[in-house]
């Protein structure tokens, strides 16, 4: 009896370690670097391809708004809501100081996910999956059209990004 009760014990912490913490977020969302205090946004809202993401301030825009697709646990694929087209590195090339730029969507190219990894006060550290590198403002002074680049981890904030849910209507 008494190891049944420790199976059922260990069970039932198994299970909510893997799904108690799963993170899921579903929505149209703006992300805002804590340091910065600017958001993802496409340059000039332009829909052509290689076009490069950039820091902007915070405006209820379609081209600052990303729909969160889960690929799967806090792994995801952004869907620009003005564009319909995600980012993803550069020739989806994934090497330090490399820019961020605007493709279609392609669900197979790991180099177009996301992993949202949960950092201090609601904020997200955002890693490109299957690399050591976090999406990071060019310019840590946030000056309007810089680029984002990948750069490997840092100490600071300036990889610190926070999500709200926005609704735009253009």
């Amino acid at each position: 009896m008494r190891t049944l009760r420790l199976l059922i014990i260990i069970a039932a912490t198994v299970f909510l370690t893997v799904n108690g913490f799963s993170q899921n977020i579903k929505g149209t969302f703006a992300i805002k670097n804590v340091s910065t205090g600017m958001l993802l946004r496409v340059m000039d809202a332009n829909k052509k391809n290689e076009t490069p993401i950039v820091a902007y301030s915070p405006t209820n825009w379609k081209c600052m708004t990303w729909d969160f697709n889960q690929v799967e646990g806090n792994t995801y694929l952004l869907r620009n809501l003005f564009t319909n087209k995600t980012f993803q590195p550069q020739k989806g090339e994934a090497t330090e100081g490399i820019a961020l730029e605007q493709q279609p969507v392609d669900n197979n190219k790991s180099y177009q996910q996301w992993e949202f990894i949960s950092a201090a006060n609601n904020t997200y550290m955002i890693k490109l999956k299957g690399s050591n590198l976090f999406i990071t403002p060019s310019d840590k002074n946030g000056t309007v059209n810089s680029k984002i680049i990948l750069s490997k981890k840092r100490a600071d904030k300036t990889q610190h990004w926070t999500i709200y849910e926005q609704h735009p209507e253009i």
